[in-house]
């Protein structure tokens, strides 16, 4: 009995060790690489002037389905495809779940880079959207900030402009 545990612990050492460089290479290499991707990501989402708390979270969720993404290669490679096909399910079903809760954020970012675009629709420029009106004080790629004639800020999510009516009033009437 021992010796039949002896050689089964030997035989899978056996099967395992020679593939154990190539898996601690790809571990290297996928460690290097993740940390590149959050750098770049962390640069373009601050050049959009994001919030530091989407920055986080974006982050967070790149890395954390990176290193899954990076163990269910390193099983594979092990020859261990059963494991690595758990893995790669587990990052499927949370990018499903991800997916259907960033709908309302995505269509902030989209209309936050056509609003951007819009030469006419610039800090300082007067506008009314719904019920607001006042003048830009701030825009970024996921909302707009709006200060009334009262003084009152208002901050205005981007996919408002999108889904609404609103008006940007010429210059002339801006001056007075």
């Amino acid at each position: 009995m021992d010796n039949e545990l002896i050689n089964e612990i030997y035989t899978n050492i056996m099967t395992y060790l020679p593939k154990l460089p190539s898996a601690l290479i790809i571990l290297g290499l996928g460690s290097v690489l993740i940390d590149f991707l959050n750098r770049m990501v962390t640069r373009i989402m601050k050049k959009f002037h994001l919030d530091e708390a989407l920055i986080g979270f974006v982050k967070g969720f790149i890395t954390f389905a990176c290193w899954v993404f990076l163990v269910a290669i390193i099983f594979a490679v092990m020859g261990l495809p059963q494991i690595s096909v758990a893995f790669s399910g587990s990052i499927a079903l949370l990018l499903v779940g991800v997916a259907s809760n960033a709908n309302s954020m995505i269509q902030d970012l989209l209309a936050g880079i056509f609003l951007i675009a819009d030469h006419d629709f610039t800090v300082g420029a007067k506008v009314k959207v719904n019920n607001i009106s006042g003048t830009v004080t701030s825009l970024d790629i996921k909302k707009t900030k709006i200060r009334d004639d009262d003084g009152n800020l208002h901050v205005v999510s981007n996919k408002t402009f999108d889904s609404s009516v609103y008006v940007i009033y010429p210059e002339s009437e801006q001056n007075s």
